[in-house]
């Protein structure tokens, strides 16, 4: 029997990925695979499939958490089945990375695919029927492998939004929103707030000026920023500040990094004063020279240098982009039948055992897993096609030929990306760059008129 759920990625896809194929976890990685694209790139890879469409949001991916039951599966039959769930519950469409987890006493699969299609670039929409789609999907699997499915459990009369409103208001996250809406207006500073939560019975926590909070009893924190954006410790200041005239949330702006064209305009401004003259570090002027070698390096010396260069870097990233993915699609279809071969090599003995038994049901009772796992690869390669006397050493030349004419793209792409990113980085500072200057030749100007 295997469960599966899924949720949405909003964060950080490399972490996510980076937790997913653990060595540890995977039996040191053999139990890694992925689909258009690498496990060790799919981060840059969903972003740059995710740049080809529009109004993305900020899900940039989704986790698929497929677990099976102790002792009922092997690993390689669980990470066969997990690909498989993939395949058909993306449609083919998506990347994404699949690694089996063998560290606990159940086997679980984990895949995290792009929410953006690489074929059409939309993006996939989850919706209250994704989990029925990807059970039935779950289920048509087991019964295919011979496991066990888990029988639907007798539904509730009850309407689900009623359902709803009881477990959200119950939940004690919801109890912990709703005791710091009724505080609110009954205190007049952050401290009496946290103060009337202490002895109402709420254990807390800092870090950092970060405030975590439990109820006395439960077992995890809650912190206050993950409440959503009205309860952040600035959000809550707020409200207090103006519960007289409605309660205001604070939602704090977005973190801009510092381009290094700007950052270097802003560094030599300071360098010109006196009071910094004496401070200059050795990084600075590393930074401008950094600066420099780039655009020197790559003859850009205008505007409209810069311009032409990232169209044409644009329009090579896009070729390497679809020549990675075409050699993905062909190391993909490579592996599979591979690891077919594989194991209709490893249990050939078996399904010869069972022929000289004379097809005895006994042998078959007794060898199940392994005559299932021959059938089900004789069953795969035939519907691909192959060769009944191709051997799995002869596709293996042909995998390790593919894999190595790829490695060799990503290395292209991803040095070609890199300096697309900083070419597009000193674009905007450089614009930023002149702007200032106008502004200040025009401030110049209006002082010697006004003088």
């Amino acid at each position: 029997m295997a469960i599966s759920k899924i949720h949405p990625i909003k964060h950080s896809v490399l972490d996510a990925i980076n937790y997913i194929t653990n060595p540890e976890k995977t039996d040191d990685e053999l139990l890694v695979s992925s689909f258009g694209c690498s496990p060790h790139t799919a981060d840059i890879e969903f972003e740059q499939t995710a740049s080809y469409g529009s109004k993305i949001g900020n899900v940039k991916a989704h986790h698929i958490i497929q677990s099976f039951a102790p002792g009922e599966i092997s690993p390689e039959l669980a990470h066969e089945i997990g690909k498989k769930l993939a395949m058909r519950y993306t449609n083919g469409e998506h990347e994404f990375v699949l690694a089996t987890h063998v560290d606990k006493d159940h086997i679980h699969n984990h895949i995290i695919f792009n929410s953006v299609s690489f074929t059409d670039h939309k993006k996939y929409r989850q919706n209250f029927n994704s989990f029925d789609k990807m059970r039935t999907i779950n289920d048509e699997l087991c019964a295919s492998y011979g496991l066990s499915v888990i029988k639907d459990k007798e539904r509730s009369a009850e309407p689900y939004y009623k359902y709803k409103d009881v477990r959200t208001n119950n939940s004690n996250r919801q109890v912990l929103k709703n005791t710091i809406d009724s505080y609110i207006p009954l205190v007049d500073s952050f401290d009496e707030l946290i103060e009337m939560l202490k002895k109402t019975g709420y254990e807390i926590k800092i870090t950092n000026d970060n405030y975590s909070i439990k109820k006395e009893g439960s077992q995890r924190y809650m912190r206050l920023k993950n409440l959503g954006d009205i309860y952040t410790k600035d959000a809550i200041i707020t409200r207090i500040r103006y519960k007289g005239i409605g309660a205001v949330p604070y939602i704090a702006p977005p973190k801009q990094e510092i381009g290094l064209l700007k950052d270097l305009s802003d560094r030599l401004d300071m360098i010109k004063s006196p009071a910094y003259q004496n401070k200059v570090a050795l990084s600075e002027v590393k930074k401008i020279a950094a600066t420099y070698n780039f655009l020197n390096t790559h003859g850009i010396t205008s505007l409209s240098a810069i311009e032409e260069k990232q169209d044409e870097w644009s329009r090579e990233i896009k070729n390497l982009r679809s020549s990675i993915r075409g050699y993905e699609t062909q190391i993909a279809e490579l592996k599979e039948i591979y690891e077919s071969l594989e194991r209709r090599e490893k249990y050939n003995a078996v399904y010869a055992g069972y022929l000289k038994s004379g097809k005895s049901k006994q042998y078959e009772e007794e060898h199940s897993t392994g005559m299932m796992l021959f059938r089900s690869a004789c069953t795969f390669l035939s519907s691909k096609g192959v060769d009944p006397s191709t051997k799995a050493a002869d596709i293996k030349a042909r995998l390790d030929e593919l894999i190595q004419k790829k490695d060799a793209l990503y290395d292209e792409y991803h040095k070609l990306n890199s300096d697309h990113k900083q070419l597009m980085t000193a674009s905007k500072n450089i614009e930023t760059l002149i702007s200032r200057n106008e502004k200040n030749v025009t401030k110049h100007k209006d002082n010697s008129i006004t003088r």
